[in-house]
C-alpha cells in the first residue's frame, strides 16, 4: 500500500508540466554623416522556433536616435556685425516587417553677436570678436517610438534574418542670422546621426505533454518498486 501511494503522488506531480518563458534582446545602430549617405540595412536574427519547441509570444521594436555636429562661425564683413545662432536638423525613416518609424529633431544654440571682420579676411578664424565657436550642438539619444509588429513575420523554423532599412532624409548644419552680414564662413566638424533599433523577442517553451510526464515518472517509479520488491 505504501508503494502504491508513493507512485500515485509522483504521477500526480508529473502531470503538471511547468511553463517556461524567456526574452531575447538584440540592439543595432545605423550611423550617418550626411543626408547623401546611402540607406543602412540593420540585419537581426529572426526567432528560431526550433522545430516548434519554442513559441514566439510577442515582438517589440524600440527606436532611439541622436545627432550632432561641431559648429564654428566667422564674420568676414568689414562693415557690419552679425547676430547669429547655430542650428542642426536631423530627419530619418525606418522600415521593417510590419514596422515603420520616422522622426525629426531641430537643435539651435543661443544667439550671439559678432563684430565686423577684425582683419582676418578670407582666412577662417572663429575667435572673437568677429567669430564664435558654438562647440558641440547635439541631442539624444532620444526615445522615438515603440512598435509591436506581427510576431509571425519574425519567426522561422531554423536560423534566419530580419532586416530594417534606415533612410536619412535631412541633415542640416547651418547658421541662422537675425542680422546677416554680406560675407561669412561656417565650419562643420563631425556631423552625425545615429538611429538605434532594439529588437525584443518574448517567448515560451512548449510544455511537455502531461502523458509524457506520466509515462516517464510511471516507468521510473515502477522500476523503483521492482527493486524494492526484489
Amino acid at each position: 500500500m505504501r508503494n502504491a501511494k508513493l507512485m500515485g503522488a509522483v504521477l500526480l506531480a508529473g502531470a503538471a508540466a511547468p511553463a517556461m518563458a524567456g526574452v531575447i534582446v538584440q540592439t543595432k545602430t545605423a550611423t550617418f554623416q550626411s543626408d547623401l549617405n546611402n540607406d543602412v540595412i540593420l540585419t537581426f536574427d529572426s526567432f528560431d522556433t526550433q522545430g516548434g519547441t519554442l513559441i514566439l509570444q510577442s515582438v517589440r521594436v524600440d527606436v532611439r536616435h541622436a545627432g550632432g555636429a561641431i559648429l564654428r562661425a566667422d564674420n568676414d564683413d568689414t562693415f557690419q556685425g552679425a547676430t547669429v545662432n547655430g542650428r542642426i536638423i536631423r530627419a530619418w525613416t525606418l522600415t521593417g516587417p510590419d514596422a515603420f518609424a520616422a522622426d525629426n529633431e531641430t537643435v539651435t544654440t543661443p544667439t550671439v553677436d559678432l563684430g565686423p571682420d577684425d582683419g582676418d579676411g578670407a582666412a577662417f578664424d572663429a575667435t572673437g570678436p568677429d567669430g564664435t565657436d558654438f562647440g558641440s550642438v547635439s541631442y539624444g539619444p532620444d526615445f522615438s517610438v515603440t512598435l509591436n509588429p506581427n510576431s509571425a513575420l519574425y519567426a522561422t523554423n531554423g536560423a534566419g534574418t530580419v532586416d530594417f532599412t534606415t533612410d536619412v532624409l535631412l541633415m542640416v548644419n547651418d547658421l541662422q542670422f537675425v542680422v546677416e552680414p554680406d560675407v561669412w564662413q561656417l565650419e562643420v566638424q563631425a556631423p552625425y546621426l545615429d538611429v538605434e533599433v532594439k529588437l525584443t523577442y518574448e517567448f515560451t517553451v512548449v510544455p511537455v505533454p502531461a502523458g509524457v510526464w506520466l509515462a516517464a515518472f510511471g516507468l521510473g517509479v515502477a522500476g523503483w518498486i521492482r527493486k524494492r520488491i526484489a
